[in-house]
């Protein structure tokens, strides 16, 4: 009788650790098609993430996944403020995402060089035969921002004549557009801030010219090229290039909305997205889907700014700042955590970068620290 008791004990605790193990294991299945995400197994985080959010008075749509799966996904606020009809943010909520768009651009350059379309050792000189400067500056100085071009798009008034430069600023408060390929217009003419590879300047000229090699590379408009070979195969489907095609809208201390002019802002600000659309991305590039691995490591080769990246103190990032929006794209490789951060505001009144490390050290509060 003990015998046959210690065995029915033995099986019964056997199938309980089978049954836990196979639940544990099991992954949350994400409809991305939903309005939010939200894994009820992490309740004591997704209470303290809301607090947080709300406590923040917090406009905009965020994303928290681990490696296994999307844990809190969530829009706040609406649409648009001014609007009659108030439309909620939701997960699929369209953004500005700015300087995000720098990853996006870095990868389709590295995917040509994988191709052995181009080199990232190359000089300028073939793509841009006039530039006084084309032998001097590689393409991976536009990367890693070393090149020590001006800034067309923060330091307009030096980058071009002042007459341009300020019709570049009241055309940017009018959403008018600018001529087409101004920037490669008065490029030539344009003075250096540095010499070209002794120190970082994060400059968005640099980017832009990198679109402008891709277009020469493949014979396709640049958003051509990232519409096929990244949105399509990462599956972002609400992601676009189109001038102000967002879901969302925000305003400035004055109540303006506008944006960065089309075309102006190609290759380094031009790209809406969502944060849905920025998980399927960051997962498909830290995964090896979008180039090589091999090639994701040379690209964060840096204790600093690497090719279209941040990475720095254990974090892979970029964060993205237009007139009135502002996102940051977060990847903490140790722990396959992603963190999206999209807002509909200004960053002088709610910052991206600083929202999405403060989920982090809840996320790190909760689970890390015992």
């Amino acid at each position: 009788m003990y015998l046959y008791i210690k065995k029915l004990q033995i099986s019964i605790i056997s199938l309980l650790i089978l049954l836990f193990s196979a639940c544990s294991s099991k992954s949350v299945k994400i409809d991305f098609t939903q309005d939010e995400i939200i894994d009820y197994s992490y309740s004591p985080l997704i209470k303290a993430f809301e607090n947080y959010l709300n406590e923040s008075n917090f406009q905009g749509a965020v994303l928290f996944a681990n490696k296994k799966s999307v844990i809190f996904a969530k829009g706040f606020g609406v649409c648009d403020s001014k609007a009659t009809e108030k439309t909620p943010i939701t997960i699929n909520s369209t953004f500005e995402i700015g300087s995000i768009t720098k990853q996006i651009t870095a990868a389709a350059i590295m995917q040509l060089a994988e191709n052995q379309k181009l080199s990232v050792n190359e000089t300028l000189e073939k793509y841009f035969p006039s530039f006084p400067y084309n032998k001097e500056i590689t393409i991976e100085m536009l990367l890693n921002m070393r090149s020590g071009l001006t800034d067309c798009l923060n330091s307009t008034v030096s980058f071009f004549p002042e007459k341009i430069a300020k019709e570049i600023e009241a055309n940017t408060i009018a959403n008018k557009p600018l001529e087409k390929e101004i920037i490669l217009k008065y490029l030539d003419s344009a003075p250096l801030f540095l010499e070209p590879g002794s120190n970082y300047f994060y400059c968005n000229t640099n980017y832009y010219l990198l679109a402008k090699i891709i277009e020469q590379v493949t014979g396709l408009a640049y958003d051509d090229y990232v519409q096929q070979n990244i949105f399509n195969p990462c599956k972002m489907s609400a992601t676009n290039t189109v001038f102000q095609k967002t879901d969302t809208r925000g305003y400035d201390w004055k109540g303006r909305y506008y944006s960065i002019p089309d075309e102006f802002s190609s290759g380094y600000g031009n790209i809406n997205s969502s944060v849905v659309d920025l998980y399927k991305w960051t997962k498909a590039f830290t995964g090896g889907k979008v180039v090589k691995k091999k090639t994701l490591r040379q690209m964060i080769d840096t204790e600093s700014y690497g090719y279209g990246i941040n990475y720095q103190n254990g974090e892979m990032f970029h964060a993205g700042i237009t007139s009135v929006f502002n996102s940051m794209c977060l990847y903490y490789p140790q722990e396959k955590i992603t963190i999206i951060v999209l807002i509909n505001k200004p960053v002088y009144t709610q910052n991206a970068a600083t929202i999405s490390r403060e989920l982090y050290n809840i996320y790190k509060n909760q689970y890390l620290i015992q």
